[in-house]
């Protein structure tokens, strides 16, 4: 398996940040110039919805077609974990996870994007495919995550 993962601290609750995932639909394509489009597919961000996102990285097209399954809110912080339900996602074994947490008056945000590699039979030239693109990812995950900082931090000052 490989993991691409990127946590950042943000001067907010999860809670702040649950609900701002709970309205992706809304908050997508200003999250990042690179977000082109988010549909909500079966009609809810909720555990079993199946939502389609697409973006642009450095002129390479993501269009990815995935389950939320996984939604957890505990005292002070919550994840929610996606897979893939395209059958090339599900073959690499495709899931992407978001959490935040809690630490004293901030949270700290997550981002990972995990690649499994469920069967043996991805080609060798596929995986260095795939490979490649991993640099690129971790970049545009990087950025999300500068970004919604910079989004959730300054709608907590236009609150203050």
């Amino acid at each position: 398996m490989i993991t691409l993962k990127d946590s950042i601290e943000i001067k907010t609750t999860p809670d702040k940040i649950f609900n701002w995932f709970k309205t992706l639909d809304k908050n997508f394509t200003k999250w990042h110039p690179n977000h082109k489009k988010f549909i909500k597919v079966t009609g809810g961000l909720d555990e079993g919805d199946i939502v389609y996102f697409e973006e642009c990285v450095d002129g390479k097209w993501f269009k990815i077609k995935c389950k939320i399954t996984n939604i957890e809110k505990k005292n002070r912080s919550w994840r929610t974990d996606f897979e893939s339900v395209h059958w090339l996602g599900r073959l690499i074994g495709t899931r992407i996870s978001f959490i935040g947490k809690a630490k004293g008056d901030i949270c700290i945000f997550t981002h990972i994007e995990s690649f499994g590699f469920r069967a043996n039979i991805i080609s060798s030239l596929t995986l260095k495919l795939l490979k490649s693109w991993f640099p690129l990812i971790k970049k545009d995950m990087e950025e999300d995550n500068l970004n919604l900082k910079r989004i959730l931090e300054m709608d907590s000052k236009k609150l203050s």
